[in-house]
């Protein structure tokens, strides 16, 4: 019985998949004007022949303006933004040289009793929780800067390069299914099958819709000797 209810609720979650994709493409197909192109810039603040006084500045333009990705955090899934810095030495034989990277993670949720978007950023030195009321709020809160304090120890030339992933399959869902396929001894393991597997097929189909995946990078420019 527990897997004809986990049978039903897979059906309808298809349904559902066919429905949001269809209206998504109906969406995007009537746009006339296409949406700014996303992009990231790393901005440099000091004095570039004193590297010690150099501080990089981590900014996106445009990101998640595409209705698509609204749309999906509204239907209850949530986006993850990684963002990655890299300090480089630039050498003029060989390759360069990576000195130093920091990371860290930005989860934004749609939160449907609040009804508002709520944004956790997540660094080495804690957690930190914003919300916003409004689709343009957001994307105003998304385009802030980032100062992050990584500098060179020594004396060369360097410059920086900085990554940002948007996903919405994060680890943590991939870690639950596996915990599911390898089995689990859990009085609630009927219920949480449908919705185990009912998340991990949406996420999937959903990919597979053509639905956008972001990837941007960015480079500053030399300083230093």
């Amino acid at each position: 019985m527990s897997h004809v209810r986990c049978q039903a609720r897979l059906t309808r979650r298809a349904l559902w998949l066919v429905c949001v994709a269809a209206l998504l493409g109906r969406e995007t197909a009537a746009q006339e004007v296409p949406p700014s192109t996303p992009r990231l810039e790393i901005a440099l603040t000091g004095d570039s022949l004193n590297p010690p006084s150099i501080f990089p500045q981590v900014r996106t333009h445009n990101l998640l303006m595409r209705s698509p990705w609204v749309s999906l955090l509204r239907e209850g899934l949530p986006v993850r933004l990684r963002y990655r810095l890299e300090l480089w030495r630039s050498k003029s034989v060989w390759f360069d040289n990576l000195q130093q990277y920091v990371e860290w993670d930005v989860v934004i949720r749609w939160e449907p009793v609040l009804f508002e978007f709520s944004v956790r950023t997540f660094t080495s030195s804690g957690t930190r929780e914003r919300r916003y009321a409004t689709a343009e709020a957001l994307a105003s809160a998304l385009g802030s800067t980032y100062r992050i304090a990584i500098q060179p120890s020594a004396r060369g030339t360097h410059y920086y390069v900085a990554s940002l992933t948007v996903s919405t399959l994060s680890d943590s869902d991939i870690e639950e299914l596996e915990r599911f396929l390898r089995g689990t001894d859990n009085e609630d393991t009927d219920r949480a099958i449908g919705d185990v597997i009912g998340r991990a097929m949406t996420r999937l189909l959903l990919r597979m819709a053509g639905l956008p995946s972001i990837r941007l990078e960015g480079r500053s420019r030399h300083f230093g000797e």
